[in-house]
């Protein structure tokens, strides 16, 4: 009870007992001018001292009731705040005599519960929250009534739109026809659905889940998983499978067809033996060659970094040496990196992009050509080129040059040896070591590839 209340109270009781007792004087007083004197005293105090047991009583029990109402007052306040998401409201303290002591460790105790409750349930909402906007799949919950009521940033890329789904009917946002087509049957037929539909130029894995949230009331819970990386990944690996096994079928039948003719009696010839042996040692090394890259593709993600510092000057100029007793184009090579270049690199495989990238620029070129590798460091990266003047790529296969197998028109090429594995070795080395590769090139000018290193 606060000091305002109180003084109300004492206002009322003052105005009560001074009204009273002049009334009782003024009757006391009249039966004193006619009555025994001593009778008349015994009563006036009587009299006065019932009324101030009275009053005392009287105020006792307001301040008690005032008291009571305040307490019932705070009690419903924290009812209240039941209702809400309050997570620190104070708890209500109480002498433990009190009559009320118990209903008041009652309402702390609930308050406590329900606290920790909110709590929970805020931690779950703000992880839900957090799994739902990063998560890679595009989520949606859609009711009976048509209308999405929660949907995550990847399903808004992945159906294309740029608002929020959420409060829309998903008929007035989504502009694929098939996808609204599942979720109709869905709701109809009441079950689970699951379907592969194109998007744009996405391939989507569709799911479709019929659940029941409360009683009689059922919602829709849609999945949306990105598949296009999937399906180019397992066509891609279908195309290597069969280019590898085309690729090691050539040699392969190319010795076979020449040991059978040997077997067969042209090794009594020396003429046609020599010439035979010849060709399968050939096709023996370009099976070794092709067995040799097929190894190293499949071992470049497996591979583990070890940094050394070395110098790039000489490194190139051990490649020419060992590449110029293979050279039949008589070719200029030329050697622009900086002699006193330092470098921190996984040493083995910046070696290997080099010799890939400096083999083919040799293996494509022309007669009396050129090729030509530079470098240059800035703060942060190292990139170098390897330049050729051979036969030049056509812009429509530029963007495919890097896919495993994949050679220029082979119409122009089909002399030159190789098993299109080059570039690709070098394009996932260089991924894997979050460099960058670009290539340009002219028919009939040459290439330039350029690699771009982060500094380690």
């Amino acid at each position: 009870m606060n000091i305002d209340e109180l003084i109300e109270s004492a206002k009322r009781f003052v105005l009560f007992w001074f009204v009273y007792p002049a009334i009782i004087w003024l009757i006391l007083w009249l039966t004193s001018m006619t009555g025994d004197q001593n009778v008349t005293l015994k009563w006036h105090v009587l009299i006065l001292l019932s009324m101030i047991l009275s009053g005392a009583t009287t105020l006792a029990l307001e301040i008690q009731r005032q008291r009571r109402d305040a307490h019932l007052a705070l009690f419903i306040e924290k009812l209240q705040d039941l209702e809400t998401t309050h997570t620190h409201t104070a708890h209500v303290l109480m002498h433990p005599d009190d009559s009320l002591a118990p209903l008041a460790t009652a309402i702390n105790n609930v308050q406590h519960l329900n606290s920790q409750r909110i709590k929970i349930m805020q931690e779950q909402s703000s992880t839900m929250e957090t799994l739902m906007d990063n998560m890679p799949m595009g989520v949606l919950q859609i009711t009976p009534e048509r209308k999405i009521i929660q949907a995550n940033e990847q399903s808004r890329k992945l159906l294309g739109v740029s608002s929020d789904l959420v409060n829309t009917h998903y008929d007035n946002v989504i502009k694929y026809h098939r996808l609204m087509e599942l979720f109709e049957q869905a709701l109809k037929q009441k079950k689970k659905i699951r379907e592969l539909v194109k998007l744009e130029n996405k391939m989507v894995d569709v799911s479709i889940v019929y659940y029941q949230t409360r009683k009689r009331h059922f919602e829709l819970l849609v999945l949306l998983y990105d598949m296009t990386e999937v399906i180019q990944m397992k066509d891609m690996q279908t195309a290597f499978v069969a280019n590898a096994s085309h690729e090691l079928r050539t040699p392969l039948t190319a010795i076979a067809g020449f040991t059978e003719t040997l077997l067969s009696g042209a090794q009594n010839d020396p003429a046609d033996r020599q010439e035979f042996l010849e060709i399968i040692q050939s096709e023996t090394n370009r099976l070794l060659d092709l067995t040799d890259d097929i190894l190293t593709l499949a071992k470049v993600p497996e591979q583990t970094h070890s940094l050394q510092e070395f110098n790039m000057f000489e490194m190139v100029t051990k490649i020419f040496n060992t590449k110029k007793r293979k050279d039949k184009l008589n070719l200029s090579l030329k050697n622009d990196v900086s002699e006193t270049l330092i470098i921190k690199q996984d040493k083995r495989v910046f070696e290997q992009i080099l010799t890939n990238l400096i083999g083919n620029a040799m293996k494509y070129n022309r007669q009396d050509g050129t090729i030509k590798v530079s470098a240059m460091v800035t703060a942060h990266e190292l990139a170098f080129a390897v330049k050729d003047t051979g036969l030049g790529i056509p812009s429509d296969e530029q963007d495919r040059i890097f896919e495993r197998f994949y050679r220029i028109d082979k119409s122009r090429t089909k002399s030159i040896p190789g098993t299109g594995l080059g570039l690709a070795i070098v394009n996932d080395l260089v991924e894997q070591t979050q460099g960058q590769i670009q290539l340009e090139s002219q028919v009939g000018v040459g290439s330039t590839i350029t690699v771009t290193l982060p500094l380690q």
